[in-house]
């Protein structure tokens, strides 16, 4: 959570320090640039960190934060552990048996179910192996059906040509347009 504004530039966000001990630039999506320009408007540019917070700002006397009176604004501190904050926030939304890290798994399923390939989303996950990949993205059994109703219609040419034949027709004849048309469905 120690990620800094200077970190953040060009639709990407740059980390020196990793779990790997190797650089790695994180793509991020226009929605999150979007976020990221609100905190940043918001806390004014009073911090070099992006996530802080203000000792004693989650302590209230009615409505208003409580302040130390040497110190009427503490300054504020990066966070340094977002456990506690991330667990009541899934509480007050009724979100039950729902950890920081599933974030991850998240983010992979939903990127593989919108289109992402597999590669991708490695990359962008830092994994090392594809086997690490598949172990984070989870599809929907609505997904997995829409996946094999991609194959509707090719039932009807099964009585014309298999496989093997496709294969053999365009690597070696150049399959006639008409064939071409009935086998690949206009983009």
């Amino acid at each position: 959570m120690s990620l800094k504004w200077n970190q953040i530039r060009n639709g990407f966000i740059y980390l020196q320090q990793t779990k790997t001990n190797e650089s790695r630039q994180i793509p991020i999506n226009e929605d999150l640039e979007r976020v990221f320009k609100e905190i940043r408007k918001e806390k004014e540019l009073t911090s070099e960190y992006v996530f802080t917070y203000r000792q004693n700002e989650d302590k209230l006397i009615g409505i208003r934060p409580v302040r130390d009176k040497r110190n009427p604004r503490p300054q504020p501190k990066p966070v340094d552990n977002v456990r506690r904050a991330f667990q009541t926030a899934c509480k007050d939304a009724g979100i039950e048996d729902f950890r920081f890290h599933d974030l991850r798994h998240t983010f992979a399923s939903h990127a593989i179910m919108r289109g992402a390939g597999l590669k991708d989303v490695q990359e962008v996950l830092g994994h090392k192996t594809m086997t690490m990949t598949l172990r984070y993205s989870h599809l929907t059994q609505e997904y997995k059906k829409k996946a094999v109703n991609l194959l509707n219609g090719l039932t009807l040419l099964s009585n014309l040509i298999c496989h093997k034949t496709v294969t053999f027709q365009i690597l070696v004849f150049r399959p006639p347009a008409n064939l071409l048309k009935m086998l690949v469905p206009p983009a």
